[in-house]
């Protein structure tokens, strides 16, 4: 199966091309969230990189934050259009699921997402296996919820890292640099939940935990 994954959830997007669970190419897009004007071109070149063109694609699949909810909008939009131009299925994925599916198989790896208000989007996850689900909640409420050593990741994890230090001291470990979702690892999820499932999302929205005023469902 040849799946193209796209996630626009924050700041840094990316496009995954992967046939048959591996990873052909993926290409960034570090574009401070004006992902619409790029996202198009990106697929259609690392398509064409690979001798392919969009009605080759067999699955799209789409992160579904949290992050930035227009950024997510115009990936859901743009998948859309692919899968329903070409009449193929289309999953979405949570792309805080793909940043620890990344980095929890050596340790446990939480993610961090700026969820504005002064408060974060958080989740943790060991060996593959939830340890805290993604929920929105303070900085002061981390050290409650973890209780080992963990990776903390996310688009804005270097901002977040001395007040995190602060309060879990040596129990939080950092990288070098903030980590952003990755596609490749939104379209490893799509394919888990396209073969479970046997078929593509009913409906495909946004992952945001609270209230909105953006009213239009993307379906």
């Amino acid at each position: 199966m040849i799946t193209l994954a796209l996630d626009t959830s924050g700041p840094v997007g990316s496009v995954a091309l992967r046939r048959e669970g591996r990873l052909l190419g993926e290409r960034t897009l570090n574009t401070q969230e004006h992902h619409s004007s790029l996202l198009l071109p990106t697929t259609d070149e690392l398509l064409r990189a690979h001798g392919l063109a969009p009605r080759d694609v067999e699955l799209w699949a789409v992160g579904l934050g949290p992050g930035s909810y227009t950024g997510i909008r115009v990936g859901i939009a743009a998948a859309k259009g692919f899968a329903l131009a070409h009449g193929r299925p289309m999953i979405g994925a949570g792309s805080v699921d793909a940043l620890l599916l990344e980095h929890d198989r050596n340790g446990a790896a939480a993610a961090v997402v700026d969820a504005r208000r002064e408060e974060i989007y958080f989740a943790m996850a060991a060996a593959g296996k939830p340890v805290v689900p993604l929920q929105i909640v303070s900085l002061d409420a981390l050290a409650g919820l973890v209780t080992e050593s963990a990776l903390f990741v996310g688009p804005e994890i270097k901002r977040y890292e001395p007040e995190i230090a602060r309060r879990l001291g040596p129990l939080a470990k950092f990288p070098q640099d903030n980590i952003h979702p990755r596609a490749a690892f939104v379209g490893e999820l799509a394919e888990r939940r396209f073969a479970a499932q046997g078929g593509g999302d009913e409906k495909v929205e946004p992952i945001y935990l609270r209230e909105t005023s953006f009213k239009q469902v993307m379906s």
